[in-house]
């Protein structure tokens, strides 16, 4: 494997680990009671619109991510070597915290999918980054 490969691997998995802290800083600061969630052992209407909330930021980092390691001259194997890493990340949380057991199994059944989401949404972003660059 040369360095750009190792090196997307690396930027992509920061990447999402970035984004996701930086969204639930976000959301700690906007709904403080977010921060306590997984230390819950029954939850509210509003508790569980809250946890959708974070899963939703963390696809968003994981389509992110795809995009970024695919920017960075990663290929089908690194996407996925970069979503295995942070599968294992989402396990250690998951064992750490336990609970709610069906956030982490959607988070886990989430990550591959939505890095390759940012994979194929890659060329659309360089499009259009280009056409806007493009005086007529």
């Amino acid at each position: 494997m040369n360095f750009k490969r190792i090196f997307s691997i690396i930027v992509g998995f920061g990447t999402i680990g970035l984004l996701s802290s930086l969204f639930a800083k976000l959301q700690g600061a906007i709904f403080p009671t977010s921060l306590q969630l997984f230390e819950l052992d029954t939850w509210t209407s509003y508790d569980v619109i809250q946890l959708v909330i974070k899963l939703v930021c963390f696809y968003m980092s994981c389509i992110v991510g795809g995009m970024v390691t695919s920017l960075c001259g990663g290929e089908n194997k690194q996407q996925y070597i970069t979503g295995i890493c942070i599968s294992l990340v989402i396990i250690w949380l998951w064992i750490s915290t336990i609970n709610p057991p069906w956030f982490w199994a959607l988070a886990l059944s989430g990550i591959i999918p939505f890095i390759q989401i940012g994979t194929k949404l890659k060329p659309r972003l360089l499009d259009a980054i280009s056409s806007r660059n493009v005086c007529s």
